[in-house]
């Protein structure tokens, strides 16, 4: 499950992130970090993200991050 991360910076530059630290998106403030973080500004963004990816990732939604404790392990998925 091998995905060009170097092409998804490239396409996605402004809302993706790699090796991001959770912290910074939880109400808790705890939490180890992710290999992709992304954030989509609009419906049609996403469906382009999710194709480009392809399932190759395992994926977790967030949300608000209010409701949650994130281990200090890193996630490997997006």
């Amino acid at each position: 499950m091998n995905i060009n991360l170097e092409e998804l910076l490239l396409e996605f530059n402004d809302n993706l992130r790699l090796d991001y630290d959770l912290k910074k998106k939880n109400w808790f403030n705890i939490g180890g970090k992710t290999k992709i973080y992304y954030k989509a500004d609009n419906l049609k963004e996403l469906i382009k993200f999710l194709k480009k990816i392809e399932n190759k990732e395992k994926i977790f939604i967030l949300g608000g991050g209010s409701n949650i404790l994130i281990t200090d392990n890193n996630y490997d998925g997006v």
